[in-house]
């Protein structure tokens, strides 16, 4: 991943975590990773605005998404904030 494209995908997730946070008034815990496609351009890094980038098989619609530890099951509506952000708001 190039510089620039790099860049585009931090601004952008950066841009999601903070409509979620504004959207639910939800502090973002610090154990989230990134799951992504492994043809995704996110699965040649291991980071990316500071999470963990990992690589997965499982079948989605979305080339990635955030994931918490099951501890963490009270701020689901972080995840569903996340999901509104890149469903509404193109990369691009």
């Amino acid at each position: 991943m190039n510089h620039k494209e790099r860049e585009k995908y931090s601004n952008y997730i950066a841009a999601a975590i903070r409509f979620s946070i504004k959207e639910t008034g939800i502090e973002w815990p610090d154990s989230v990773i990134l799951v992504v496609k492994g043809w995704h351009a996110l699965a040649t890094v291991d980071e990316i605005v500071g999470i963990p980038v990992f690589i997965t098989g499982m079948p989605s619609p979305f080339d990635f998404m955030a994931a918490f530890p099951a501890q963490f099951e009270d701020k689901k509506r972080l995840l569903a904030s996340f999901l509104e952000y890149l469903v509404t708001y193109d990369i691009d």
